[in-house]
């Protein structure tokens, strides 16, 4: 497979991309993070983000996926570049950028002796919702999040994947405009990630953007508008699915196993078009097999030449 990769380079998509400000979200300009000790965690990040759009950022471990979100939410300081959120600048103002936040971050701290409601109740006072505001915010979150068992529960005694959910729902409260989610689906199962995806959908219809960070392909290519990819802490591709799909001269993918050797390992092959898989299916007579378009993993590892570990997540990045 060969991709050509100039036309999705960061400095295409925003020339490409450059919009009014009043329909940018997020606008970031050469972003580079460098630590102490030499480390690039980012180098020279540049995109914008549209109001009302869901973008998925991905990335294997140690790609600067992190490191770039906690630079937008303010949290960490840019080495170069600038961060503005909804035109302010993010660097010079971090407290007024931060107010139309919500974040979920990948790891963080809960009060264990609080239960579930007695959080939702303190964190939307703490986003200025009135007392009233304050109950009905929570009692719709818990609501949303399946949470109704653990309402009385202290967080000491709840699970892993249920104090996901509730960073998860403490971005949501006071429905903020921008939603900046660091894995917010990790340790969670099958479906209670589909529900987490529905609640980022609801948010978006009723008037939020959404920047995610996630280790899940599937994720990225069901939930997000365009995806962003990261590796080694530069962003080698921004776009919509198919326009990243669209780079790889052979996006058609057949698997099968030699029908002569039931024990033979898998083989997969990719193809230019459906109807070259078909020529090959004729062809090699096979009985057993499956096809599909190639996978936003395959794209990565054509940008990249590196395998993509979905299993893994990202403890430092």
């Amino acid at each position: 497979m060969t991709a050509t990769v100039e036309s999705l380079s960061p400095n295409t998509v925003q020339r490409r991309s450059a919009l009014p400000t009043s329909e940018v979200a997020v606008r970031i300009c050469d972003l580079v993070k460098t630590y102490g000790d030499g480390t690039e965690a980012n180098r020279g990040i540049s995109l914008e983000v549209r109001r009302g759009e869901i973008v998925a950022v991905v990335g294997p471990n140690g790609a600067g996926k992190t490191t770039f979100l906690r630079q937008l939410t303010t949290e960490l300081r840019p080495t170069r570049g600038s961060v503005t959120v909804f035109a302010v600048d993010a660097v010079a103002e971090p407290g007024r950028a931060k107010r139309s936040m919500g974040i979920t971050p990948q790891e963080a701290g809960l009060f264990e002796r609080l239960t579930v409601r007695e959080h939702f109740e303190l964190f939307a006072r703490l986003k200025r919702l009135s007392r009233k505001e304050s109950l009905v915010a929570a009692q719709q979150v818990i609501q949303d999040l399946g949470l109704g068992p653990e309402t009385n529960k202290k967080v000491g005694a709840l699970s892993g994947g249920q104090r996901r959910r509730i960073l998860i729902g403490l971005s949501l409260l006071g429905r903020p405009p921008l939603l900046v989610l660091d894995e917010p689906t990790t340790g969670l199962d099958p479906s209670s990630r589909r529900d987490v995806w529905r609640l980022i959908r609801r948010a978006v219809d009723q008037g939020s953007t959404v920047i995610l960070s996630t280790h899940y392909m599937e994720e990225a290519e069901r939930l997000s508008d365009r995806i962003g990819v990261i590796a080694k802490g530069k962003l080698i591709a921004f776009g919509t699915l198919d326009e990243l799909l669209s780079n790889l001269e052979r996006s058609y993918r057949l698997s099968y196993r030699n029908p002569t050797d039931k024990l033979s390992e898998t083989q997969v092959l990719y193809f230019a078009s459906f109807a070259e898989v078909r020529h090959h299916i004729h062809r090699a007579l096979l009985t057993e097999y499956s096809t599909g378009r190639a996978s936003l993993e395959d794209v990565f590892f054509e940008l990249s030449g590196e395998p993509f570990d979905k299993d893994e997540t990202e403890a430092a990045g």
